[in-house]
C-alpha cells in the first residue's frame, strides 16, 4: 500500500540469515558508521556542556551526530577545511583514544556489534564506508576487527592537515563509486553482499548490494526501502526513557534498604554471617528492583566448588551485583581502588571486606592479591575479573595474570563464570539500567595444582579462549524451540566446552 512503512525485522532473524547463508570473502558487508554502528553523539548524550575546552577529544567530535543531511555534510567539510587546517597530525592521533573511550564506545549499538561479528564468522569481507575521517573511525574499526575502511581522507603535508580532502567527501554517489571500485579490486560479488545504513543519502550504496538493509532509517531511507521491500532493522536507542530511569531509581533504593536491613538484622558479634546475608539481600534486591533477570546455567558449580578463584568477564557495573547473587556467601570480591570512594556503594564494599587493588602503584596489585592466599587456604573463595577493568565494548580484553597466579599459589581451582549481555543492561559509565535478561554460564573447575610458572601464559590464553568459544557458541535463546529444549541445548554447549577445558596437564 502506498505510503506504508516497511516492516521491521528482528536482529535475531538477520543473524540467522547470515549464519545459514553463503560464506567466504567474496561476500562483503558494507557498514555506514555514524548512526548505523554508533548512535549519533551529541553534547547531551556525551555528558558535555560544550565540545571544546578541557575535553581532549573535542577536535574529533564535530560531525558525529548520526544525521545524514546537507548540513551534516557541510559540517564535516568545515571540520577539515577550517578547524583542522594547520593542525598537527599528532594532535589528532592523540585525541583518537579519548574519542573512542569517552564517546564512541558508549554510543556503540550492541546489535551492530553482533552483525559485524556474524559476518566475520561467516568469513565475509567487512568494510566500514563512512564520510567520517580516519581519525574518527580508526580506533573503533580496530576494536571491531574491521580491516577495510572507506573514509574521508584529509591531505597531510609536513605532518600537518592542509585543509584539503583527497578526492571527495565519502558521501552519496561518491561513496557508491568507492564501493564499486573496492568490489572490483577485491573480487567481491555485490549481488550476494550486504549493505547497512541509516540515511537516505546512502541509497546509491545500498542499491549496489543484493541485501540492502535500512538501520533506524530516516525519512528518505524509509521511502527508498518501502518500494523494493528492503529489510529494515530498528536498534534500541541508547538514551533512557522514563521507565528505565524509574527502574534504576528503584534498584538504587532497594540497595540502600537491603543494606540497612542486613546491617540491623546482623547477629551480634558475627560479622561473617552479616556479610554473607548482605551479599544475598543486596544483590537480590537490586537486580529485582532494576528489572533484571539472571538466567544461570549450572548454578550449582558456584556453590559446591569451594574454595576457588571465581573469574568473570567484566562488561558492566552491574557485574558487582551478579557475582554475589550467584556466589551467595563466603567469598571476597576484588575490585579497583577507585570504586572505594563511590557514594554508598563504596561504603558497602568496604563493609563486606572487599579487597581494593591499586594498579597505579608498582607491585601493588601483586602484593594485595598475595594477601588472599591465606583466605583461600582457610576455605574462603575469591571473585575477580581477570580483564582488570570494565570493557568499553563487548570485546573480551586480555587477561591479567593475578587471578591465575593466586589460584596456583593457593592450590585451588579456577572456576570461570561467563556473563552475556551485562553490557546491554548497563554499559560502562552509564547512569541507568536497561531491564531485561542476563545469561550466565558457569563452567567446570580448572585444576591449577600442576601449573608451572613458565606455563602460566599458555594456561591463561587457554582460559581466555574458552571464554571466547563460550560467548560465540551460546545457545540461541530466541529460537522457537520449547524452553525445556533450549535448556537442554545450553547444557549440551556447557558440556562440550567443559570437555575442552585446560586441566594443567
Amino acid at each position: 500500500m502506498k505510503g506504508a512503512r516497511p516492516p521491521a525485522y528482528s536482529v535475531e532473524s538477520e543473524l540467522r540469515r547470515i549464519r545459514i547463508g553463503p560464506d567466504g570473502p567474496r561476500i562483503a558487508a558494507f557498514f555506514d558508521f555514524d548512526g548505523t554502528i554508533i548512535e549519533g553523539i551529541t553534547p547531551v548524550r556525551s555528558g558535555l556542556s560544550g565540545l571544546h575546552g578541557a575535553n581532549t577529544a573535542a577536535p574529533l567530535l564535530s560531525g558525529l551526530t548520526g544525521r545524514k543531511s546537507d548540513a551534516h555534510r557541510r559540517s564535516v567539510q568545515r571540520l577539515v577545511s577550517e578547524s583542522w587546517r594547520g593542525r598537527a597530525v599528532g594532535d589528532l592521533e592523540e585525541a583518537e583514544e579519548q574519542l573512542f573511550q569517552k564517546h564512541i564506545a558508549r554510543n556503540l549499538y550492541p546489535e551492530a556489534w553482533e552483525l559485524v561479528r556474524a559476518h566475520q564468522r561467516a568469513g565475509h569481507t567487512v568494510v566500514l564506508a563512512t564520510s567520517a575521517t580516519r581519525f574518527q573511525v580508526r580506533r573503533l574499526a580496530a576494536e571491531l576487527g574491521i580491516e577495510h575502511t572507506l573514509c574521508t581522507e584529509p591531505i597531510v603535508s609536513d605532518e600537518r592537515i592542509t585543509g584539503e580532502i583527497a578526492g571527495e567527501l565519502v558521501w552519496g554517489r561518491y561513496k557508491a563509486e568507492l564501493v564499486k571500485e573496492f568490489a572490483v579490486a577485491h573480487d567481491i560479488d555485490l549481488e550476494k553482499s550486504f549493505g547497512y545504513s541509516n540515511g537516505g543519502v546512502d541509497t546509491p550504496m545500498l542499491r549496489l548490494t543484493g541485501n540492502p538493509t535500512a538501520v533506524n532509517p530516516d525519512r528518505a531511507l524509509t521511502r527508498a526501502a518501502t518500494g523494493p521491500g528492503w529489510r529494515v532493522l530498528r536498534f534500541e536507542r541508547r538514551r533512557p526513557g522514563p521507565y528505565r530511569i524509574g527502574r534504576t531509581l528503584i534498584g538504587a533504593l532497594a540497595m540502600v534498604v537491603a543494606a540497612c536491613a542486613g546491617f540491623l538484622c546482623a547477629p551480634a558479634g558475627d560479622r561473617r554471617t552479616a556479610i554473607d546475608r548482605m551479599y544475598r539481600w543486596v544483590s537480590t534486591a537490586v537486580l529485582r528492583g532494576a528489572g533484571l533477570r539472571i538466567r544461570v546455567t549450572d548454578a550449582d558449580k558456584a556453590r559446591v566448588i569451594r574454595p576457588a578463584v571465581f573469574v568473570f568477564n567484566h562488561q558492566s557495573q552491574i557485574d558487582s551485583m551478579i557475582i554475589p547473587y550467584i556466589l551467595r556467601e563466603s567469598f571476597t570480591p576484588v575490585v579497583t581502588i577507585k570504586v572505594k570512594h563511590y557514594p554508598v556503594f563504596g561504603a558497602l564494599l568496604r563493609f563486606v571486606g572487599t579487597l581494593f587493588i591499586d594498579r597505579s602503584t608498582p607491585g601493588g596489585a601483586k602484593e594485595a592479591l598475595n594477601s588472599l592466599v591465606v583466605q583461600l587456604r582457610t576455605g574462603r573463595s575469591v571473585a575477580i575479573a581477570p580483564e582488570g577493568r570494565i570493557s568499553p565494548t563487548p570485546r573480551l580484553q586480555d587477561f591479567k595474570q593475578g587471578a591465575f597466579r593466586l589460584a596456583a599459589q593457593a592450590g585451588v581451582p579456577i572456576v570461570p563464570i561467563v556473563i552475556r549481555d551485562a553490557g546491554r543492561a548497563m554499559w560502562r559509565k552509564a547512569l541507568t539500567i536497561r531491564p531485561g535478561t542476563i545469561d550466565v554460564m558457569i563452567l567446570d573447575p580448572i585444576d591449577t595444582c600442576s601449573w608451572e610458572p613458565e606455563d602460566l601464559g599458555t594456561q591463561i590464553a587457554a582460559v581466555r579462549r574458552l571464554y571466547l568459544d563460550t560467548l560465540e557458541q551460546w545457545p540461541d535463546a530466541t529460537c522457537e524451540a520449547p524452553s525445556s529444549e533450549r535448556e537442554n541445548q545450553r547444557a549440551r554447549v556447557a558440556q562440550d566446552l567443559s570437555a575442552r577445558l585446560p586441566h594443567g596437564e
